[in-house]
């Protein structure tokens, strides 16, 4: 790999600095746009189970819990696949499953709707009726449900010089996921979520948090704690605001 600093960087690794994530490929490294982007996953695939990796997915690698791909193609192909696989559904059916009400502000009939009026069809029209063009057309939309916010390339001769840094005080894989500081809220499961408590361990919240890298309701109030006590939205997410008040920066 061409990542000077890190022989060890494998396509689909992931480092987080300050809540801002920054994945890398064969040549490139992308940060500061939406997940979707970040990851060349616009349907968001989670990548549990092995149903991503069976899409071209990286084996093993993610996001918190999204999938990355090697290239923006596989990744919007992987949405046909998605739907596809699941042709038994509606539209509707779809749209509860892959944006569930509760989930942030997704409100999967207003979705649906959408949709089928793009598509012409109904919200209770199977999947499996859709055709090409009307299945490239759902995985369009998904795309744009799920958010696809361009940010910056970088390759390895112009890295950002907090991520040059990183990879200098951090050349080892081991190193680097010990010093993990992911965008994290409630449901994240990382290395670098064991930080956060630790942090907050030693800034005084009581009872003590047990460190196991799970982002649970413990954590989740004892960063509201902080956040109020620092004069930061008490929103329970650590992001890079958050990261930077928690280590007095």
């Amino acid at each position: 790999m061409p990542w000077p600093n890190a022989d060890d960087m494998e396509p689909g690794d992931v480092i987080s600095i300050l809540g801002i994530d920054h994945v890398f490929y064969e040549e490139e490294m992308r940060s500061g746009g939406t997940p979707s982007w970040n990851n060349k996953n616009p349907g968001n695939i989670v990548h549990f189970h092995g149903e991503a990796e069976g899409y071209g997915a990286y084996p093993g690698k993610h996001n918190d819990i999204f999938a990355i791909f090697p290239s923006e193609e596989t990744g919007f192909e992987a949405i046909r696949l998605f739907l596809r696989r699941r042709q038994d559904k509606t539209i509707l059916e779809m749209m509860r499953l892959y944006a569930p009400e509760g989930h942030g502000p997704n409100n999967p009939e207003v979705y649906a709707a959408r949709i089928a009026e793009r598509l012409g069809v109904f919200v209770d029209t199977p999947v499996s009726t859709l055709d090409d063009d009307q299945l490239t057309g759902f995985a369009g939309r998904i795309q744009e449900i799920e958010g696809w916010r361009p940010g910056q390339v970088s390759g390895p001769d112009d890295l950002p010089e907090d991520v040059s840094q990183w990879l200098f005080d951090f050349p080892a894989r081991a190193e680097r996921e010990a010093a993990d500081q992911p965008f994290a809220k409630v449901g994240t499961r990382a290395e670098g979520v064991k930080n956060i408590q630790r942090r907050l361990n030693e800034l005084g919240w009581t009872p003590e948090l047990g460190v196991d890298g799970v982002f649970g309701q413990g954590t989740d109030a004892a960063v509201k704690w902080f956040q109020s006590q620092n004069g930061l939205g008490p929103d329970g997410i650590v992001g890079n605001k958050t990261w930077r008040s928690l280590l007095g920066l």
